[in-house]
């Protein structure tokens, strides 16, 4: 039963901590929209990369909020969606 309840809490930690990323194309150009991470066992710290024409870029960031990267990577991908890109979520 203690090992069920730790592969359990593992799997739930995994999920909650998983990386988001968008990618998003309009004709022949991609652009690449991700919420990372800086500590395993955190999901507050954590930044919003913005990669254009291999450049990339932080938009955002957060160190306490707790969705606050989700949230802006989202809305993000939704204001290029304005502009005619189409945008996917990327399974990591």
């Amino acid at each position: 039963m203690k090992h069920i309840l730790l592969l359990m809490l593992a799997v739930i930690s995994f999920q909650t901590f998983a990386q988001s990323r968008y990618e998003c194309t309009k004709g022949q150009a991609e652009r690449d929209v991700e919420v990372i991470y800086h500590a395993p066992n955190s999901n507050t710290l954590c930044e919003v990369k913005y990669t254009k024409n291999h450049h990339s870029e932080i938009l955002w960031s957060a160190q306490h909020k707790i969705g606050y990267c989700e949230t802006k990577a989202q809305q993000f991908t939704e204001k290029l969606a304005g502009f005619g890109w189409s945008c996917y979520a990327v399974n990591n």
